[in-house]
């Protein structure tokens, strides 16, 4: 039925973008860069000779045209929209360096459009996943003619957030991206250069220059999605430590989804009510294109800062969460409750008492398999665990039944104390919601390469039978566990194949050529107390005017055909259009 709704859907877009094609000119160029390299970039106009107007620039590595559809109908109510092939990929010159040149291709070819008789000098950049990231990236040149952005699903650092997450390698999102998209030729760079430096990676790092950062930007991204804490962490960078154009400028939206799910009730193995479907960011855009790019008077100021979806039981229609709230800031205001690891497989706010350590044997010849997760290029989102916590290297703490909803909003962190009889090794923990009926139901997860454990920049080996204290990021979430749930960790070395699997030894990444069996250990006595730190939120409305907002297209789209029903089915197409049929012709992957 979802099918047969999208293809009804495309063929009424198709038809209309059919009819209106004499509405809109096409133009081709080859645009110069800084380096003599020519970028292939479609432009689209209105038929009639255009007074100048704002326009809106995507960059993308997917191929620019398929994304026709997209630009003929935008164009054709006024906005020049402009799409680009990046550097080496498709009709373009050069060779792919994979956003490396970002920071000047962007900039330089935003130069170009406010060169054209049809730019009133202001544009707006736009775009999901690989489009959204280069946005990331000419924002940190501060180019005069960037005016507002819309970065979906992206990150402002591609080293922390899309690579080497924890300071492990996240093999099948770069891998496996990077093997179809004809790039491997990159791969050995990223290997020789896994610790972060701003030598090497401050072209895709905004870490070092968010006050270069000038513009306002909306934020959009998912619980489930691959660059989950990248989007929350670009939001942060630009709203608190921007700019004066950017501070207090930025919107932040984070849905219940995986990565180009945002128009799906369906995320991993659950169904999320109807109201969990973006809705309601196109109107945003609109708001911010139209004062931003036009000086046209708007609501943008309205919204407030942050749009974000609590997730909760899928199966009891009474329980809390699956609602969208609203806040000015972020993360919102919590507590963060310490649940404590305790011996036979217990975790409590109780603070521990002088517990037997747990031991375990990690294999890398034999890791725990992915299940679910921000993953990209595999299975992502909410994926029942208790297939792989049966292992005997999976070590399972859960809570005794809820006698009342939980919540936690904000960053989720585990701190541990552990050892190992290997120079190095992972640790990764595991947070989900076990269902009544057994179901282990994944939340959110991290992990952490030893050696990076006080900073992705160095390495740091373990000596045999010490005690470490570490932190491990899971990133970001927010999440109710209804009554009559429980909340579990596991905690284990390997999530393969999201990440490659830890050696044990000291070689290099992906440079061993053998590797150890590790004994790992993790404490939990009143001196070394384990445990994941859950940012509680005790009072918090459900409620916000994200649950009954319609969409309403501020471009003006159609407007000849205003208060008919035509206009009605049209505005409902395009609505879907840029929900679902759109992640079809821009690919998250």
């Amino acid at each position: 039925m979802k099918n047969k709704k999208i293809v009804i859907i495309t063929t009424i877009m198709l038809f209309f973008v059919i009819l209106l094609t004499g509405c809109v000119q096409r133009s081709a160029h080859m645009v110069t860069m800084r380096d003599g390299i020519n970028l292939a970039t479609d432009v689209y106009l209105p038929s009639k000779n255009p007074d100048p107007h704002g326009a809106i620039f995507i960059r993308t590595p997917y191929n620019k045209n398929p994304l026709s559809i997209f630009a003929r109908g935008i164009a054709q109510t006024g906005w020049p929209v402009i799409i680009q092939d990046m550097r080496g990929r498709f009709a373009s010159e050069g060779e792919d360096e994979v956003f490396r040149t970002c920071h000047t291709d962007g900039p330089d070819t935003l130069a170009w459009i406010v060169n054209q008789t049809w730019s009133n000098g202001k544009v707006a950049t736009w775009g999901p996943s690989a489009a959204g990231n280069t946005q990331y990236y000419l924002a940190g040149a501060n180019p005069p003619e960037l005016a507002c952005q819309f970065i979906q699903v992206a990150t402002p650092n591609l080293h922390k957030h899309g690579i080497y997450q924890g300071g492990q390698f996240r093999y099948n999102l770069i891998y496996k991206w990077l093997e179809k998209q004809g790039s491997l030729h990159v791969l050995p760079e990223l290997y020789a250069n896994e610790n972060y430096s701003l030598e090497v990676w401050t072209n895709v790092s905004l870490e070092d220059n968010w006050q270069d950062i000038n513009v306002p930007a909306v934020h959009i991204g998912g619980w489930y999605d691959c660059f989950c804490q990248g989007t929350v962490d670009g939001f942060m960078g630009y709203q608190y430590q921007g700019g004066p154009g950017a501070q207090g400028k930025s919107k932040l939206i984070m849905g219940p989804w995986t990565h180009g799910g945002a128009g799906s009730v369906q995320q991993g193995e659950l169904i999320y009510p109807e109201n969990c479907v973006d809705s309601f960011s196109n109107a945003l855009f609109w708001d911010m294109a139209n004062e931003f790019t036009m000086n046209q008077p708007g609501n943008y100021d309205d919204w407030p800062s942050v749009y974000y979806y609590v997730m909760g039981d899928v199966t009891d229609i009474n329980a809390s969460g699956n609602e969208w709230r609203a806040a000015d800031d972020w993360p919102p205001a919590h507590t963060d409750t310490n649940w404590y690891l305790h011996e036979n497989g217990v975790i409590s706010t109780t603070y521990p008492s002088n517990y037997d350590s747990i031991n375990y044997t990690y294999d890398p010849t034999d890791p725990v398999p992915t299940v679910g997760g921000q993953n990209l290029n595999l299975l992502p989102g909410p994926y029942d665990q208790t297939s792989v916590e049966n292992r005997d290297d999976v070590l399972i703490f859960t809570s005794d039944v809820l006698t009342e909803p939980y919540e936690a909003t904000g960053a989720i962190k585990a701190r541990l104390f552990v050892s190992s009889d290997c120079p190095d090794t992972d640790f990764t923990v595991k947070l989900t919601d076990v269902y009544p009926d057994g179901r282990s139901m994944l939340i959110t997860d991290g992990i952490i390469r030893m050696r990076n454990r006080n900073g992705a920049d160095h390495w740091e080996f373990m000596e045999p039978g010490t005690i470490y204290e570490v932190e491990i990021d899971l990133w970001s979430t927010s999440y109710i566990w209804n009554t009559g749930h429980k909340i579990r960790i596991a905690i284990s070395s390997s999530n393969n194949p999201r990440f490659l699997a830890n050696p044990n030894t000291v070689d290099p990444m992906a440079q061993n050529s053998t590797y150890n069996i590790a004994q790992n250990t993790i404490y939990l006595e009143s001196d070394h107390p384990s445990c994941i730190i859950l940012p509680q939120i005790t009072k918090q409305e459900l409620y916000t005017q994200t649950n009954t907002i319609q969409y309403n297209d501020n471009s003006g789209f159609f407007s000849n055909f205003q208060n008919s029903k035509l206009e009605k089915l049209i505005q409902n197409s395009i609505n879907s259009l840029t929900n679902k049929v759109l992640e079809k012709l821009i690919p998250f992957e």
